[in-house]
């Protein structure tokens, strides 16, 4: 099989992944990304999470001719953004596409389905894809507001994050000198609850903590509806991180050093950071999902999943702190859990025979 990738010149972790995933199965060779990515070829734009290749020089001309001659057999609309769907549209005015379908990597559950009618998408796939709070049916009666939308129930698939092979790249073995670690940015208040609960119990070895944008504002990193408040009473100033950004490399020397590491939901359920804990062999504790993620980790099995409000957090991360052997064994089973479901290699071809079998 060979794929047009409409890309967006920003990064974008889902479209990444999955073109990641795409050159792993296909080859680089058989998939074409329009307008070429510099984080997929060029050295300077590289990125800790993904490989490199040399690519394709095509331009537009070169890519008409392509797809007319039939040579292309898929195309993917790799986001909602405003550049891959340019490219896709640019092309689709000079020449007649193969079938076309729709990733969405976005934060929010909105289904596009103006866009995707537009440009003719058979099938959407969805990062943030929730049912629960539906009931769990794939009802199209059910799709209401802006969670989904009838003329794409029965077509709408679930996509999460997974790991590139360049995450799994091994890192030495470090001392596991931490109790629990978590870092992430102050995009959702239960990240906030979560280094509040683990800094306050003081038995706890916690290293990490939120950081912020230079976008965020200080009622953004206030835990409660009166510390919101008042701070947009005081002009909503800049916010203040307990910690700095910290660069990926740290990061996953860090999980290396925990005996446990917290994955706590941002802009969505769906966080990196919940699939680079497993590939890190460190036990993952998180929030219980309210996304579809197919062949999830389990609780007990592969990873702990706490309360909603993550007030048996603290003593999660008691009890496997005192348990070397069950650290290992859980950490052990979601390692092999993520190799066997949850790589981009997996998650290409999840998507590409889902394709097939629609198309």
């Amino acid at each position: 099989m060979k794929v047009l990738y409409c890309t967006d010149p920003q990064l974008d972790y889902l479209a990444d992944q999955i073109y990641d995933g795409l050159c792993a199965v296909l080859g680089w060779q058989n998939v074409f990304d329009f307008p070429p990515k510099a984080a997929y070829h060029d050295p300077g734009a590289r990125v800790s999470y993904l490989a490199q290749n040399p690519g394709h020089a095509y331009g537009m001309e070169d890519l008409v001719g392509i797809i007319r001659d039939r040579s292309v057999d898929l195309a993917i609309l790799s986001s909602p953004r405003e550049g891959a769907v340019r490219a896709y549209r640019l092309l689709a005015e000079r020449v007649r596409t193969p079938p076309v379908v729709m990733l969405d990597g976005e934060d929010d559950r909105h289904i596009r389905a103006e866009l995707a009618q537009s440009i003719g998408a058979a099938l959407y796939f969805k990062r943030e894809f929730n049912l629960g709070v539906l009931g769990g049916a794939r009802d199209p009666s059910k799709w209401r507001g802006g969670f989904g939308d009838a003329r794409f129930a029965g077509r709408t698939h679930p996509l999460p994050f997974s790991v590139t092979a360049a995450s799994l790249v091994p890192l030495p073995d470090l001392d596991r000198d931490i109790d629990v670690s978590f870092v992430g940015r102050a995009s959702h208040r239960n990240r906030l609850r979560a280094v509040r609960l683990l800094t306050q119990a003081t038995d706890l070895h916690f290293e990490g903590g939120f950081y912020v944008d230079s976008s965020d504002r200080a009622s953004k990193v206030a835990e409660s509806w009166f510390g919101r408040m008042a701070a947009k009473l005081r002009g909503d100033p800049p916010a203040r991180g307990s910690i700095q950004k910290m660069p990926p490399d740290a990061h996953r020397a860090m999980l290396r050093r925990s005996k446990t590491a917290v994955s706590v939901r941002g802009g969505g359920f769906d966080t990196v950071r919940y699939w680079e804990i497993v590939a890190a062999k460190t036990p993952l504790i998180s929030e219980r999902p309210d996304i579809e993620i197919p062949n999830n980790f389990e609780h007990g099995v592969h990873a702990v999943f706490c309360r909603p409000d993550l007030s048996d957090l603290p003593e999660w991360v008691r009890c496997l702190r005192e348990n070397e052997a069950e650290r290992r064994r859980m950490a052990d089973a979601a390692f092999a859990h993520l190799l066997a479901y949850h790589t981009t290699a997996r998650r290409a071809t999840y998507l590409m025979d889902l394709c097939r079998g629609a198309m």
